[in-house]
């Protein structure tokens, strides 16, 4: 279920720029993002033993997600351009941790560190998840934001599954038709909306 929702990010992107940030309409990229959005579908809803369970509430706040990374990602390229990426994820790091710090100490987290890393070699994986997965990879997201179209930038959620089913692969998983379908779709709507294939509008010259 995270994984269908996630892929709402750059509808939610694309849609909210135009609503709201004067970011322009254009045919090429809202069709880029419905064909990545089908390759992605076809991933996660199509294998064997694929489910959805959500319930009502935890539904609401999860899809809360993507709407928020689509005002994020519009906010960075239309009113942040100034500060640069590094920057920007030092500060919403520290701000985090404004708050995160004294609930781990209420919760009793920071207490469960010396048992974490007693156990084995599961808290280094942890650290270097938290670094690489979440530090560095919104650094390079926020630097990428502003460099490029705000949808390309959005659209790098659709090579998520793509990454997961090549470890998959490399770890002996077997590629269906429909990881095939979903990776042409994908590759081919990150293509367009980066504009590398143009939609023509239709209309008479």
């Amino acid at each position: 279920m995270a994984g269908i929702i996630n892929a709402f990010t750059p509808i939610c992107t694309f849609g909210i720029g135009v609503l709201f940030f004067g970011v322009k309409n254009e045919r090429s990229k809202l069709i880029g993002t419905i064909i990545a959005l089908i390759g992605a579908f076809s991933l996660i809803l199509l294998k064997p033993n694929a489910e959805i369970r959500a319930e009502g509430l935890y539904l609401l706040v999860a899809f809360a997600s993507p709407l928020l990374y689509g005002l994020n990602g519009n906010t960075i390229k239309s009113k942040l351009g100034s500060i640069s990426g590094i920057q920007m994820t030092t500060l919403m790091y520290f701000f985090m941790s404004l708050y995160c710090i004294p609930l781990s100490f209420w919760n009793g987290a920071f207490q469960q560190i010396p048992l974490a890393i007693s156990s084995g070699n599961a808290f280094y994986h942890l650290v270097a998840l938290s670094v690489l997965g979440s530090a560095v990879a919104m650094a390079l997201f926020n630097v990428l934001i502003q460099k490029v179209h705000v949808m390309f930038a959005a659209s790098v959620t659709y090579l998520m599954p793509l990454v997961s089913l090549f470890v998959g692969f490399f770890d002996g998983e077997k590629l269906g038709i429909n990881d095939i379908v979903g990776l042409i779709c994908i590759l081919t709507g990150v293509v367009i909306i980066n504009g590398l294939i143009k939609i023509q509008s239709g209309k008479p010259s």
